[in-house]
């Protein structure tokens, strides 16, 4: 059976990090290891880690931003294959059985999927909208894929090798997009797969319009600071994408307060302010 390693960055995620570590250590086929990377939380995060002592490898990250967490863990994995997830997202029983299967593809290099949300009104519904908007990004423009979803991903840990030392670490693009961007550079093939489902929580609609509005563009701006390694397609399927996106902010807003009541346990902050 492949070992398949699973990395959680973290910072302050004490509402979260259980079921998060729950869902992950509750695999039907069980993962070889799973690593958490603290990025200098100041919550009860900690105390929650103290209840996965001797299940979980928790490591520390000074740097802050969640781009280096994520470099710490996956270096630190010693998986054939490297999964990669939010604090936040929740995974069915047979999410690690999918990822071996899309391995065994010799030539897949990173396989990512769509999610589900489970705190919002009308949640399955937004997640078929999720889910057809990755379907529609995971068309290529020219050749291969070019992005990965940081919260439902996972890489070959020799593609992992063999990008690490390019990929950009300072907060000016979506990690994972830019993670997906090298791979595809450097000949990678990613694979989209509808089936590799998970949930995910959808409180970054519960931040500022302004950071919200920031987090959307750096998908665009990502792509543009790359112009010379994606084709032109990918920057204007981004620019598309995030107008739509802030168009349906309102909407999304009030289901997401719909089902919450108003209430955040714990807001997403952006990349850039991590």
């Amino acid at each position: 059976m492949t070992l398949l390693s699973v990395v959680v960055p973290v910072f302050n995620e004490e509402a979260f990090l259980g079921s998060c570590l729950d869902a992950v250590l509750g695999q039907e086929e069980p993962v070889h290891e799973v690593i958490v990377v603290d990025n200098n939380s100041t919550d009860r995060t900690w105390e929650v880690l103290d209840a996965y002592r001797g299940r979980v490898l928790i490591l520390r990250e000074p740097r802050p931003g969640v781009q280096h967490a994520r470099n710490r863990g996956l270096d630190a994995a010693s998986g054939a294959v490297l999964g990669r997830i939010d604090a936040d997202t929740r995974l069915p029983p047979d999410w690690s059985r999918r990822v071996r299967l899309a391995f065994e593809d010799s030539g897949v290099d990173a396989v990512t999927g769509p999610v589900g949300y489970y705190d919002v009104a009308l949640g399955p519904l937004l997640g078929l909208g999720d889910a057809a908007i990755r379907w529609a990004w995971s068309r290529p423009v020219i050749g291969r894929m070019d992005w990965l979803f940081g919260a439902n991903m996972a890489v070959r840990a020799s593609a992992w090798r063999l990008v690490r030392p390019v990929l950009c670490t300072d907060g000016s693009a979506h990690e994972d997009i830019d993670l997906g961007i090298h791979l595809r550079a450097a000949g990678g093939h990613i694979a989209y797969d509808p089936g590799l489902r998970a949930s995910t929580s959808a409180r970054r609609i519960a931040d500022r319009f302004g950071d919200y509005r920031r987090y959307l563009l750096m998908s665009e701006a990502g792509y543009r600071a790359h112009r010379a390694m994606v084709p032109r397609g990918s920057l204007v399927r981004a620019w598309l994408t995030a107008r739509l996106l802030l168009v349906l902010f309102p909407v999304l807003r009030l289901l997401f307060e719909l089902r919450s009541g108003g209430r955040v346990r714990s807001r997403k902050n952006p990349m850039s302010r991590r």
